[in-house]
C-alpha cells in the first residue's frame, strides 16, 4: 500500500503501449517519477515523448525481461536516477495460440520466459530495492483472466498467468512474514483493447484506474471488468466442491454432499 503516491518512484515494464502505457501515464500525471521500459525502443520513445512534453518526470530504457542480468542492471539504473524505488509494475507479456500438444517447445518457452520468468526476474531485482527504502511500497503483477479462467488454445499463456497468480500470493505472504510495509496486487484484466487483443471491449485506462486504486488501497486481487464472471465463479465453486470427493482408505466415508 502506498497512500501518498505523489513523488514516489515506479518502474513499469511493457510500457510502450496498452496497459503498461496507460498505467505509466496515470502514474506520471499523479506526480510519480516513472521509469518506463519495453522491448521495442522505437515504440518506447514514441510513448514517452508526450509525457515528457507534458512535463512529467519520466525516463525510458529498453529492456528484455527474460534477461535476468539486464533486469538487475535496470533496477540499479532506476535507483541511480531517482534515488530509490517504491512501486514495481510487472506488465510485459506476449501471447500465442494453438493446441497444447501441438505447440513446439520454442512456442512454450517464449511465452513462459516472458510472462512468468520475466515477472520472477523483476521480483528478484525490484523488491530488494523497494525494501531498501524502508518506506511503503507496492508490487503490481499483471496476470490475466487466464489466471482464473483457462480457455482453449492458450496453454502457455494460461500456465504462465497461473504462475503469476501463485507467485503474487507467495510474495505477499513472504513480505507479510518479514513485516515489510510492501503490498502486492495481482491484476486480472479481461477483454482489454490492446495490440494483443484489438477487439477487446475495455479501454486500457480502465485497468490503469484500478491499478492506481489497488496501490492506494492494497487490493490483493484486482479485476478490472466483469468479463467471464460466471465462468470464474463456477470454476472456483467446482474446485471447492471437489473436496467432498476425497477418498481416504482406512477412514470413514465422508457424509454425502448436499
Amino acid at each position: 500500500m502506498v497512500q501518498r503516491i505523489e513523488g514516489r518512484v515506479a518502474v513499469v515494464t511493457g510500457a510502450a503501449s496498452g496497459i503498461g502505457l496507460a498505467i505509466a501515464d496515470r502514474m506520471a500525471a499523479k506526480g510519480v517519477r516513472v521509469f518506463m521500459t519495453d522491448l521495442d525502443p522505437g515504440a518506447l520513445d514514441a510513448a514517452v515523448a508526450p509525457l515528457v512534453q507534458r512535463g512529467d518526470q519520466v525516463v525510458a530504457a529498453p529492456l528484455d525481461v527474460r534477461d535476468a542480468a539486464a533486469v538487475e542492471a535496470l533496477a540499479g539504473r532506476v535507483v541511480d536516477r531517482f534515488g530509490g524505488l517504491n512501486i514495481a509494475v510487472d506488465n510485459a507479456g506476449v501471447v500465442n495460440r494453438g493446441l497444447a500438444w501441438e505447440l513446439s517447445s520454442e512456442d512454450w518457452d517464449r511465452v513462459l520466459q516472458v510472462n512468468l520468468w520475466g515477472v520472477i526476474n523483476c521480483v528478484r531485482s525490484f523488491v530488494p530495492r523497494i525494501l531498501a527504502t524502508g518506506e511503503e511500497g507496492h508490487v503490481v503483477n499483471i496476470a490475466s483472466m487466464a489466471a482464473v479462467h483457462p480457455q482453449e488454445r492458450l496453454g502457455p499463456y494460461t500456465v504462465a498467468k497461473h504462475g503469476v497468480l501463485g507467485l503474487s500470493d507467495v510474495l505477499r505472504a513472504d513480505l507479510l512474514a518479514t513485516g515489510a510495509p510492501v503490498g502486492v496486487s495481482v491484476v486480472m484484466p479481461g477483454s482489454i483493447r490492446t495490440g494483443m487483443n484489438p477487439v477487446g471491449r475495455v479501454d486500457p485506462d480502465d485497468v490503469a484506474v484500478n491499478v492506481m486504486d489497488a496501490i492506494e488501497r492494497d487490493r490483493a486481487y484486482v479485476f478490472t471488468d466483469h468479463h467471464s464472471t460466471g465462468a470464474v465463479r463456477r470454476r472456483l465453486e467446482a474446485i471447492l466442491a471437489a473436496r467432498d470427493d476425497v477418498i481416504s482408505p482406512g477412514q470413514p466415508d465422508p457424509e454425502p454432499h448436499v
